[in-house]
C-alpha cells in the first residue's frame, strides 16, 4: 500500500516514535508513505522548507536502520480562504509528493458557504483537490449527493481512511465508507496515522477486510496505482457516476436505511 495521509512529522513527533511508526508500517507491506502535518487557520503555518526538511532528516534516519519505506512531503491543509494566498500556481509547495494534488481538510461538522469557490481556486492554481476522509464528516453523511457534486462539477477526489472499512469509528462511518466505495468515490487510502498506541500505520487487518469485500483491481487501484500516480504526478482518469447508488428500500429515510 502507499498510505498519502500520515502525521508522521507533526511538531509533537520526535524522530523515534517516527521511526516507530514506520517500523509499523513496513510490516504492514506499506513501501510509500506521504507526511502531511495539517495546515491550519489561526495557527502558525508550517512552513514547506521544514516540512521538507524533516521528511529528509525522517528519510536518512530510516536508511540508517534498515527500513524500506519512502517518505514523501505533503501537508493536509484546512478549508479556510486565508490559507489560498500559500498556493501559488505551478508550485509544488504544501502538495502531495511534490505533485499537482493537495489535501483539503473540512472544518468538523459543518461545510463553509464557500466551498465550491474555494476548488475553483484550487483548479485555477492548476492542482487537483482531494478531501481527506469525508465519510467522518456528519454533513457529508447526511448529504452524500454534495460529495457527488463536488466530485462532478469541481474535479474533486477523495482518500478514506483504511481504518474506516472496519468499525475503528463506529458503524456509521463504515457504512458511509462502503456506500463511496460501491459507487467508485473512493481513489486513494490513508492511514491517518498519528501514534503509535492510538491510530497506527498497521493497515493489514482493515486491508484483509477490504479483500474480502471488493474487486482485486479496485482494491489495488486504491492503495497503490492511484497513489503511485500522485508520487509520479500523473493525472489519474476516475469515472465519477451519474447517479448515486443507494439502498433500495425506499420505505425508510435516507439516514435509517444507510445505518440499519
Amino acid at each position: 500500500m502507499i498510505d498519502i495521509h500520515t502525521h508522521i512529522i507533526d511538531d509533537e513527533k520526535d524522530l523515534e516514535t517516527s521511526l516507530d511508526l514506520l517500523r509499523m508500517a513496513a510490516r504492514a507491506g506499506t513501501t510509500d508513505i506521504v507526511a502531511t502535518p495539517y495546515i491550519t487557520e489561526g495557527t502558525d503555518v508550517a512552513e514547506w522548507q521544514l516540512i521538507k526538511e524533516r521528511v529528509e532528516t525522517l528519510n536518512r534516519a530510516a536508511q540508517a536502520e534498515g527500513i524500506s519505506v519512502q517518505v514523501h512531503a505533503g501537508a493536509e491543509l484546512e478549508m479556510a480562504w486565508n490559507l489560498l494566498s500559500i498556493l501559488k500556481t505551478g508550485q509544488e509547495d504544501y502538495c502531495l509528493a511534490g505533485s499537482r494534488y493537495i489535501l483539503i481538510k473540512l472544518p468538523q461538522n459543518t461545510i463553509p458557504s464557500y466551498a465550491e469557490d474555494f476548488f475553483y481556486e484550487i483548479q485555477v492554481k492548476e492542482l487537483i483537490p482531494i478531501i481527506a476522509h469525508p465519510e467522518r464528516h456528519y454533513c457529508l453523511v447526511k448529504n452524500p449527493e454534495i460529495l457527488h457534486h463536488w466530485m462532478k462539477e469541481s474535479g474533486v477526489m477523495v482518500q478514506s481512511n483504511v481504518d474506516s472499512f472496519t468499525y475503528k469509528f463506529g458503524i456509521e462511518v463504515k457504512n458511509f465508507a462502503d456506500l463511496l466505495l460501491r459507487n467508485n468515490m473512493v481513489h486513494f487510502l490513508g492511514s491517518d496515522a498519528n501514534s503509535v498506541e492510538r491510530r497506527g500505520m498497521d493497515t493489514s487487518s482493515a486491508l484483509k477486510i477490504l479483500r474480502g469485500n471488493v474487486e482485486p483491481e479496485v482494491l489495488e487501484n486504491i492503495t497503490n496505482i492511484n497513489s503511485r500516480a500522485i508520487i509520479e504526478n500523473r493525472y489519474i482518469d476516475v469515472h465519477v457516476p451519474k447517479e448515486l447508488c443507494m439502498p433500495d428500500d425506499k420505505s425508510k429515510s435516507f439516514l435509517s436505511r444507510l445505518f440499519g
